[in-house]
């Protein structure tokens, strides 16, 4: 059984920054990140399962759940995940208080771990007052409805204590790299994510001639909810527009319109070959064209020497008016008010009536979809005429007759038994609005 393992870091190296991996997936991705490195940031790893955290390359390890999960993993209950992360609170904070200003929350929602315990970090993170971002993949439904369900129950929880949050969707990164090998597959999905981290982490860690300090990325991911960004790399000719071309189409955008958005940062890194001051300007007007002139953009000019003669462009995006994903975008039903312009009060409908007549709903659309007319919309304008006759004729005639029952009082209708009079008081329960001599014709 594995102990808690150096969570430690010493006070003099200890960043601001940290990044956090909870459960086998978020584990994954921040080993991932590890190795690939990323300038000024700490890694952490938490997880139930010891085995994997033993193979982990990540040095700061926090086993949750030792006395609970003896090691074994949550059996994909996210309950479990919260109890076991819980069991280890203390020794969470440990590594988190004192220099902290910054945490990143790498998980993947759906199993046990991640889902359980990723809440209860940032629950601990807000406590401790520090600006708390979660980069999370969840599943596509064909993985399961329990799984993709207990996937948008964490996200849900989750949500109630970070800042921001960047959701990848498994769905969308099948489709992007649906023909590699698997082994291939997962690396690239942790690619993903760690490309999100880098590029927010990386605007405040990376130094040049224009900086983006840690206060600009608080204004802009303090309680903003959800970001949605991309990175982009080109060299050449014309490398300006094709880097933040690329930037806009990046799977974490996931296809989403910037258009709308309040603030932008915006990160252009740059190697042995600068970065011209006219091709900047290339890269802020297109954005704040295609953002709209209300977006505020915060912009820093950065150097890596490893980049050689390419240039990035990192765009994150905050303050939509609607929520760029729709996966976390609430339904509203729009407000009703009556003919006087007051609102509609909400009628309480008893659950077993509200089943029936949703029942009796589906019927009634059953029953009118198989009533639809075929309509072939390649035949002439003549032809289609003709066909909705003979099918409004064959209707008619297929019709139950209904027997009508004989009422015992009969109402009687006066000589005008169809003026505009009799309407009223029928529906309206209204006296005598015209004279007989004034009655419409």
């Amino acid at each position: 059984m594995a102990e808690l393992v150096n969570f430690q870091f010493p006070k003099a190296s200890s960043s601001i920054i940290k990044v956090i991996g909870v459960g086998g997936g978020g584990c994954n991705a921040v080993s991932h990140m590890y190795e690939e490195g990323i300038a000024g940031v700490d890694f952490i790893i938490c997880n139930t399962d010891s085995q994997a955290i033993e193979n982990s390359v990540v040095p700061v390890k926090i086993q949750l759940g030792v006395t609970l999960t003896e090691g074994r993993g949550a059996g994909n209950m996210p309950e479990m995940g919260e109890q076991a992360a819980r069991e280890n609170y203390e020794d969470i904070k440990d590594v988190l208080k004192d220099t902290t200003k910054m945490l990143f929350i790498a998980a993947g929602m759906g199993g046990g771990t991640g889902t359980g315990a990723a809440p209860v970090i940032a629950s601990l993170a807000r406590e401790l007052d520090i600006l708390t971002i979660a980069v999370v993949t969840i599943p596509s439904p064909a993985e399961g409805k329990k799984r993709f369900g207990q996937a948008m129950e964490g996200i849900k929880k989750l949500g109630e204590y970070v800042d921001s949050m960047l959701v990848v969707s498994n769905h969308r990164l099948h489709n992007i790299f649906g023909d590699l090998p698997a082994r291939q597959a997962f690396k690239m999905a942790d690619n993903i994510v760690a490309t999100a981290v880098k590029g927010v982490a990386e605007i405040i860690t990376l130094h040049g001639n224009v900086n983006i300090d840690f206060t600009d990325v608080y204004t802009v991911m303090h309680n903003s909810k959800v970001f949605i960004m991309g990175t982009g790399f080109a060299s050449g000719e014309g490398r300006a527009m094709k880097a933040v071309n690329e930037a806009l189409e990046s799977p974490l955008l996931d296809s989403n319109d910037i258009y709308g958005t309040k603030n932008i940062l915006l990160n252009i890194v740059s190697g042995k070959d600068e970065i011209t001051i006219g091709e900047i300007g290339e890269i802020i007007e297109t954005l704040q064209e295609k953002a709209g002139q209300e977006a505020d953009i915060i912009w820093g000019n950065g150097y890596d020497e490893s980049l050689g003669d390419k240039v990035s462009v990192t765009i994150l995006a905050t303050g939509f008016k609607t929520n760029p994903n729709q996966l976390l975008q609430p339904k509203k039903e729009p407000e009703k008010f009556n003919l006087a312009g007051e609102q509609e009060k909400k009628i309480i409908i008893p659950e077993e009536e509200k089943k029936e007549r949703i029942a009796v709903e589906e019927r009634e659309e059953k029953e009118i979809y198989y009533k639809l007319p075929e309509i072939d919309l390649t035949q002439n304008q003549s032809n289609i005429k003709k066909r909705e006759k003979i099918r409004e004729k064959d209707s008619f005639q297929r019709k139950p007759k209904t027997k009508s029952k004989k009422t015992k009082e009969k109402t009687k209708e006066t000589a005008n038994q169809g003026n505009i009079d009799n309407w009223f008081y029928k529906n309206f329960n209204l006296g005598r609005l015209f004279d007989d001599d004034d009655q419409p014709l």
